[in-house]
């Protein structure tokens, strides 16, 4: 089985996917997939969902849904190379590992005798903006993927079960002021010392710990993009922060428009321009339960995942993958062929037993 998980992990980092170029991965992917018997493909863009020819209607479905792409490769690329228990390789924790996973379920596992129908979603653009997320097309062209018991999204999670997750936003802070020449600076505003007591505010503000179901999950504000002035020897008349906002489980937009409201007051004005709702976390569901009296730890999700996309559509879901959060988007990035095999074993276990 370590030969086999490792030959599925290598199949999918030898082919690069950074997001918006997964077309190349998706049709090595979807010829492969059409060469297993028994199976039925719908292809929408570079989104495959896969189901069985001649599903079980009388059996649960349970869906694994693994994004394609992957974050940029730094300068350099990253080697696709094994040693030893570790595979090297752009998105080999987040998330090929869990896509290798899916696959070798996909071949590996004797389907009409399992408890469980299956459903599988390889999906694109998942690293990009909230609605460019290849998920949304999957849903409103093959509807049948949300008729299930539990979805299970394989994101590196180190065969842990993480339930829930963060809600992300980026909202853009923008300080006005008034341009004048840099030597009078006294005859016009500067807009970026304006935010310096914003960003002060930003530096000092300690991680907020929020308890959700037994569960902590930590809120932070972080400053990751700014700009602003026309030149050396002008007074910025206008200067923009992005902040990212990751919020605990349960928020909306409207708790995000009213943080910012507050943080930004008289000084500044400031736009939501991308929001990711939160995930529930879904413990009560009983196929979960199943899952985490195998002997899992459960942890929450301090990251968003598209268990938040699932359960918004009334689909509980986790997140469970063989990946190493640590390891998501590093320079090195790699995986640990035990934790592939570990994952295996346990949801191979769940849908035989």
């Amino acid at each position: 089985m370590r030969e086999r998980l490792l030959e599925d992990l290598l199949f999918f980092l030898e082919r690069p996917s950074v997001t918006g170029a997964e077309k190349e991965l998706c049709d090595d992917l979807a010829a492969r997939i059409s060469t297993s018997p028994g199976w039925e493909t719908e292809r929408i863009s570079n989104n495959l969902a896969v189901r069985r020819s001649e599903p079980d209607p009388s059996r649960q479905r349970i869906v694994l849904a693994g994004h394609l792409d992957t974050v940029p490769e730094p300068e350099g690329g990253i080697e696709v190379r094994v040693d030893g228990d570790r595979v090297y390789g752009r998105g080999a924790s987040d998330m090929k590992a869990g896509d290798a996973l899916m696959l070798a379920l996909l071949e590996g596992v004797a389907w009409e005798e399992a408890r469980f129908e299956p459903a599988f979603v390889f999906y694109e653009r998942e690293e990009g903006p909230y609605a460019e997320n290849g998920l949304e097309a999957v849903f409103a062209g093959c509807p049948w993927v949300l008729d299930a018991g539990l979805a299970l999204v394989p994101e590196p999670t180190s065969a842990a079960l993480e339930v829930g997750c963060v809600g992300t936003s980026q909202v853009e802070v923008t300080f006005s002021g008034r341009s004048a020449h840099a030597a009078r600076p006294w005859q016009g505003e500067n807009a970026l010392t304006k935010a310096g007591e914003f960003l002060t505010a930003l530096h000092e503000r300690q991680a907020e710990k929020v308890v959700v179901e037994g569960l902590p999950f930590y809120e932070v504000l972080t400053p990751t993009v700014a700009r602003g002035g026309r030149a050396n020897n002008v007074v910025p008349d206008s200067f923009v922060v992005n902040v990212n906002y990751r919020f605990a489980p349960g928020k909306e937009l409207e708790d995000v428009r009213r943080l910012f409201g507050e943080l930004a007051g008289d000084s500044a004005t400031y736009e939501v321009v991308d929001f990711a709702p939160s995930g529930p976390v879904n413990l009560d569901n009983p196929l979960l339960q199943e899952l985490i009296e195998t002997g899992l730890e459960v942890r929450p999700k301090q990251a968003w995942t598209d268990v938040a996309r699932f359960s918004e559509r009334g689909v509980a879901a986790a997140n469970f993958g063989p990946g190493l959060p640590s390891q998501a988007n590093q320079e090195a990035e790699y995986a640990e062929l035990a934790l592939l095999e570990e994952c295996y074993a346990r949801l191979a276990r769940l849908f035989r037993a």
